[in-house]
């Protein structure tokens, strides 16, 4: 499997950036609801009762007809009938009429009503507007979360990948060493069978030989874990068969730019939108201060109950328009303290963008060091392992003819191991270091 076939199927398979799919969808949401309020917000509401409530009750119109009666004799003869008389004729006249009280008799039973009600909000000191725009800056700050994960998954499939990679080609440097050890270890045999070495350089041969074999070993089991892990972060079973793609591009010098900057990493694009969230949050506290006026429009009906055998209501229908305006006044200075709260904290979340943006800068050049300090080492071990094979060559080429000791020819095939072994480890740290600076300086995706 190729590197970037790995990163695809990390992408596809790891919760986290799953995760941040929702969150991001979230936010969407979220947004799109407070955009809502722009808009008018029309509700139905109906009622529809049955009542067994039935009961009477006298209505009193002798009190009113003996108030009227002597109140019109005293205005006729003012100078005969004064007040107390016109109280007892009113009295008097009251208790003659009170047979002609009229019985009145009600009854609920099905009752229903029904309205529809329209609320448009015509001005609200900003404070929709802003929270609409605190809403589309979630969902930018959400979707830089969700490729800070993607980032995050590419690094750690590329760190796996180069581990596995790395692990491969320590197993090509102990077997190498080990073909070299059994070759000499023929010879001394043979030599040994001659009579022209001793048991004791047999010894030593087999010595080496048994610490190859150590190695070997060691080598296949850095081959299984690193392929675990890579399958692990890929999505794969665990015994998955993958082989990674060798290809060694080891010139590093001209992908480092000089001239990088922090302000395409996505942590500095997500500290410039908080600071703008912050910022929103004033405006937000700000529009308490401010006038709210909104229009409003019912309109009903209501049918049922009866008085007296007839329906009181017959689908009576009936139409409301107002509008409806809120001023604050006062309150304890409560919304400017409001204000004043959100500022000092604009004013933190803007020194915590400086903060961390030379801490952004520092980290970028230091890894900028790094990738130049890996390239010198990578160089130098370079040349180191073509020296111990050099020396390696000419050690052999010296045994073979007697002019050299056993114990030097495999000291030199030692060197030339633990050379080749540094190699590909400074090769592996160079690709590492190299993508932590891509990350450092925004470039992932590059």
């Amino acid at each position: 499997m190729t590197l970037d076939e790995c990163v695809m199927m990390a992408m596809m398979s790891n919760k986290q950036i799953r995760a941040t799919d929702h969150l991001v969808n979230q936010y969407k949401h979220t947004q799109k609801s407070v955009y809502a309020n722009f808009f008018p917000n029309i509700s139905l509401n109906a009622t529809d009762t049955y009542s067994t409530l039935q009961t009477s009750t006298l209505m009193d119109i002798a009190t009113p007809i003996g108030n009227f009666i002597g109140q019109q004799i005293q205005n006729t003869f003012p100078f005969v009938v004064n007040d107390a008389l016109r109280r007892q004729i009113s009295q008097r006249v009251t208790q003659a009429t009170q047979p002609l009280n009229p019985e009145i008799e009600y009854k609920a039973k099905n009752m229903l009503t029904a309205s529809i009600t329209l609320e448009q909000p015509i001005y609200t000191g900003g404070k929709i507007s802003t929270a609409n725009r605190m809403g589309l800056l979630g969902v930018k700050i959400a979707t830089h979360a969700q490729e800070l994960a993607r980032e995050k998954i590419v690094v750690e499939v590329y760190e796996a990948y180069q581990l596995l990679v790395k692990a491969k080609e320590m197993t090509e440097v102990a077997h190498k060493y080990d073909s070299l050890l059994t070759e000499i270890d023929h010879q001394v045999k043979s030599a040994v069978k001659h009579g022209m070495a001793s048991h004791n350089d047999e010894m030593k041969v087999a010595v080496k030989k048994s610490d190859a074999e150590l190695k070997i070993r060691q080598a296949e089991n850095g081959i299984r874990l690193a392929r675990m892990n890579l399958c692990q972060l890929i999505g794969k079973p665990l015994d998955s068969m993958i082989d990674p793609v060798i290809q060694h591009n080891e010139d590093f010098v001209g992908l480092v730019d000089k001239d990088a900057s922090v302000t395409n990493r996505t942590e500095y694009h997500m500290l410039e939108l908080t600071s703008q969230m912050a910022y929103e949050k004033v405006r937000m506290e700000k529009s308490a201060y401010m006038p709210q006026l909104g229009l409003l429009f019912n309109a009903g009906m209501i049918d049922g109950m009866q008085l007296q055998d007839n329906k009181l209501f017959r689908s009576n229908f009936n139409v409301a328009v107002g509008a409806v305006l809120k001023v604050p006044l006062f309150h304890a200075n409560e919304t400017k303290h409001k204000v004043a709260a959100a500022k000092e904290a604009f004013h933190q979340e803007l020194l915590r963008q400086e903060e961390l943006t030379d801490k952004m800068n520092l980290d970028l050049q230091q890894q900028a060091n790094d990738v130049d300090e890996a390239q010198l080492e990578l160089q130098l071990r370079k040349r180191n392992l073509e020296q111990c094979e050099e020396n390696l060559h000419l050690s052999r080429s010296a045994y073979s003819v007697g002019m050299e000791t056993l114990s030097d020819l495999l000291t030199a095939q030692v060197l030339w191991q633990e050379a080749y072994a540094q190699l590909v480890e400074s090769r592996y740290m160079a690709k590492v270091k190299m993508m932590k600076w891509r990350k450092a300086a925004g470039r992932i995706q590059q």
